[in-house]
């Protein structure tokens, strides 16, 4: 099975601090689309699609989403995957990795561990330290039967990984995979960046990870 690998790039952004000018910026860079289904068992209206550069102090991030049913019922380091959901798993080196789950208005968990059943919930006060702007809209363009596009843009500071001491994602060579789900929707599914191959839907397979490099 051929291994994804990504190219994000450095964006300067010295000169802006507000998070939806931010999200202009990132704007122009080609969508990286959310596509493999490894489990078809579970089929949905849902596309998601993302976009990814740095400033080196930060990751800059924003998800693109469609899907027929939405739901935010999660708090912070809550159940965040039963809601409408996107992922970002990563990893630093051949140890841990973190995972990153947010719902679409922004609620956030993010733990880090060495598998699924190891996993620490990093602190509230850590998690506030990430910045967000997200935004819904009805009447969706899946199909004409409604449903919703939303999209979040984030902006995680290198202090939000805790178990690292990131001086600068410049130049940084990491791994991890992008995901799309929603568990507790009417229309479960599971949708990844990089290929997955397991019996039953699992993120926590960090043997699957895409290659990240940041330039």
């Amino acid at each position: 099975m051929s291994v994804r690998r990504l190219k994000i790039p450095f964006l300067e952004t010295d000169d802006v601090q507000e998070i939806g000018k931010l999200g202009q910026l990132i704007d122009g860079l080609k969508a990286v689309a959310i596509d493999c289904n490894p489990w078809p068992a579970y089929q949905a209206d849902a596309k998601a699609n993302f976009l990814m550069a740095h400033n080196g102090d930060a990751i800059l991030l924003k998800y693109i989403v469609a899907e027929r049913y939405i739901a935010a019922n999660e708090v912070t380091n809550g159940n965040i995957h039963n809601d409408s959901c996107v992922e970002l798993f990563i990893a630093f080196d051949n140890d841990g990795y973190y995972n990153l789950e947010f719902n679409c208005l922004g609620f956030t968990k993010i733990g880090y561990g060495y598998d699924r059943s190891d996993r620490k919930l990093l602190p509230v006060d850590v998690i506030k330290q990430l910045s967000f702007s997200s935004k819904i809209n009805a009447n969706s363009i899946i199909n004409s039967n409604g449903g919703f596009d939303w999209e979040i843009m984030l902006v995680i500071p290198r202090a939000i990984f805790i178990e690292h001491e990131i001086t600068s994602f410049n130049n940084l060579k990491a791994k991890g995979n992008f995901y799309k789900c929603g568990d507790g929707l009417p229309q479960p599914h599971f949708l990844t960046w990089n290929m997955i191959e397991a019996e039953q839907p699992d993120f926590h397979r960090k043997d699957f990870f895409g290659e990240l490099e940041f330039v």
